[in-house]
């Protein structure tokens, strides 16, 4: 039975993306630092798929040694063949009024999280010459966000280290592969709730859904693409921004980026 392993598996795009992967016969461990949460959709997924196999571990990816721990704990179960690095979250407000340590640990969970995770199982990947590590980024890495600027330079992180790492294992001639998912903001799931403010890009013209998400995700591993812009709306716009003049981007993005005032 093939294996994927999905950090914040049990929420959001995650639990969608389980719910695509379990009824394709995959064995689905989880990792997310919310006990009750991974507990309870546990029960619902499997109410959903009686008969796929989930695990999960009580982890915070923000821990020093977070990553080690789901990568012993994972590889101890056997192979993993997919690794999906969706954990995230973001902060909202100018950057000196944010609180530091709120920053900081946005930074830790989204570049230097990921990138542990990368590293580890990667290694595997390239001694078996196969498995597929995903990684969850942002339309918010192709251009300066204000308001969220810190969180899209974390995910700017991800992009190039992504598709930098898939650059090298072509060099190589490897098997192994990275792709990049870029989706627009998801209006239907925590990641919305998780910020200080509600914001006009959840509601903007490129705004998609977990389920679409998890689709384009789906559409792309099994057609083995190496980078994904998800959400319909948000392709458009994307074939788009070669012929937008830039400082026309730069209004729209702050525009989006003004919080919804009650």
């Amino acid at each position: 039975m093939a294996t994927v392993l999905i950090t914040g598996g049990s929420s959001g795009i995650g639990l969608e993306m389980s719910r695509i992967w379990g009824q394709n016969g995959y064995r689905l461990l989880w990792v997310s630092h919310k006990d009750e949460e991974l507990v309870s959709a546990k029960a619902l997924i499997k109410r959903e798929i009686p008969k796929v196999d989930v695990l999960y571990q009580t982890i915070d990816l923000t821990d020093d040694d977070g990553p080690e721990r789901v990568h012993e704990w994972a590889t101890e179960l056997g192979k993993v063949d997919v690794v999906i690095n969706n954990a995230g979250f973001g902060t909202y407000g100018f950057v000196h009024e944010i609180s530091l340590e709120q920053e900081l640990s946005m930074i830790k969970l989204n570049a230097i999280g990921l990138y542990k995770m990368t590293r580890l199982f990667l290694k595997d990947m390239i001694l078996q010459n196969k498995g597929t590590i995903i990684n969850i980024c942002s339309n918010s890495a192709f251009q300066p966000i204000p308001r969220m600027t810190t969180y899209a330079a974390t995910k700017g992180f991800v992009y190039q280290f992504s598709r930098g790492l898939q650059q090298e294992l072509l060099i190589q001639k490897s098997a192994v592969r990275v792709m990049t998912v870029c989706p627009a903001a998801i209006s239907d799931t925590p990641f919305r709730k998780l910020l200080s403010q509600d914001v006009q890009t959840f509601k903007g013209i490129a705004a998609t859904t977990a389920i679409e998400v998890a689709n384009d995700v789906w559409k792309g591993f099994s057609k083995n693409k190496s980078f994904v812009v998800s959400g319909k709306k948000m392709r458009l716009l994307y074939r788009l921004r070669v012929i937008i003049p830039p400082f026309l981007t730069r209004y729209l993005v702050r525009k989006e980026t003004e919080p919804i005032l009650s």
